[in-house]
């Protein structure tokens, strides 16, 4: 079974640091991905650009609409994506855990998110 595993972080709070401390967390995160990958269950994983970057599509009116930003305004923003291979919720929770969102930035709001894909 395939799990797509979102990354959430607070993008304000990680972009008021100084470059020095953000630079230092982004290389332990750097080496806490070492392990994470070595479980040999990581089909895909990529960080995304700021949210400043984003576009959102929607219909409006019966027509295509185009705007800047996420989806929705919210504390934590999507910073990173993975897709999992396990044979349970429970494997692809273990899994996960090991990734750096899942174990380190309680401060700025580094979570996962597991959903299987149907």
């Amino acid at each position: 079974m395939k799990f797509l595993c979102l990354g959430y972080y607070d993008e304000a709070t990680f972009d008021a640091e100084p470059a020095e401390k953000t630079a230092a967390v982004m290389k332990e995160c750097y080496a806490q991905c070492i392990p994470f990958r070595a479980t040999g269950k990581v089909v895909e994983e990529e960080g995304l650009q700021s949210t400043k970057t984003a576009k959102t599509i929607r219909v409006k009116n019966g027509r295509i609409a185009v705007t800047d930003g996420p989806f929705i305004d919210t504390k934590e923003q999507l910073g990173s994506f993975f897709v999992i291979e396990a044979d349970s919720m429970e494997e692809a929770i273990a899994v996960a855990s090991l990734h750096p969102g899942a174990c380190m930035g309680e401060e700025y709001g580094f979570g996962i998110e597991v959903r299987q894909v149907q």
